[in-house]
């Protein structure tokens, strides 16, 4: 039970654990009734998700189209920074707990400079950096600078790269569609297997951002009448 618990609480929906505060342990005052409403809103999350597959099949809605380019979310150089510098933190914290139980095993005295090793770091950080192997099994997300002419440069550095596989056809995928007007070139893409999922920006395009005031955006909603899934009012 404990297990189940755990993989439901952890790896199910795991972007509705924002309600759950960060410093809130497990046996803290309040904990119970977090952790709770965190699964509601799953099981209301799962019955959103049922009730829209239910009014597909009823042809009350039309088939969401993944190629919608407001559908899309892009991973830029902070949000890939921030994946690997976790990854990398995580693997210096392992290593600082090796060294220190080998340490304690072999009764020596601790030394910062034996315990925590810089290297493990930063290798951590110059490896994918050099190579394009990213976590998580992706390749090429780092890349010289094409330093031909300026054309060049600037077309580098609006390269959107897709995870797709390239041995398969992924027609939708590769072909323009309408929402990236404006948004991405539509002749600037490579010939062969990467034709169509490798693109680059419009010159003028801008990136919208994370929003950081969510009581505006739900103040925003509220005044085009989106009613709360459970009929609270805040």
């Amino acid at each position: 039970k404990k297990r189940a618990e755990f993989v439901l609480d952890n790896y199910l929906l795991p972007h509705l654990n924002y309600a759950l505060p960060a410093t809130l342990k497990e046996g803290d005052e309040g904990y119970a009734e977090a952790v709770a409403s965190v699964r509601l809103a799953k099981a209301h999350f799962l019955g959103r998700m049922a009730e829209a597959c239910f009014d597909l099949v009823l042809n009350k809605r039309r088939i969401d189209d993944k190629d919608h380019y407001s559908n899309k979310r892009l991973k830029l150089a902070g949000d890939l920074m921030e994946d690997l510098f976790r990854i990398s933190l995580n693997r210096l914290t392992r290593d600082i707990k090796y060294q220190l139980e080998r340490a304690s095993m072999r009764h020596r005295d601790l030394s910062i400079a034996t315990a925590v090793r810089a290297d493990v770091l930063t290798e951590r950080l110059l490896h994918p950096l050099a190579t394009g192997n990213w976590v998580g099994g992706r390749t090429g997300v780092s890349q010289l600078l094409d330093r031909v002419d300026h054309m060049a440069v600037l077309s580098h550095l609006r390269r959107v790269i897709s995870p797709l596989s390239r041995s398969q056809p992924h027609f939708e995928a590769r072909d323009l569609h309408p929402t990236q007007w404006g948004r991405i070139c539509p002749s600037e893409t490579p010939e062969g297997p990467n034709c169509g999922l490798v693109k680059n920006f419009a010159q003028m395009v801008e990136i919208s951002k994370g929003v950081n005031d969510e009581e505006e955006i739900m103040r925003i909603l509220h005044s085009l009448d989106v009613e709360h899934i459970r009929g609270e009012a805040k």
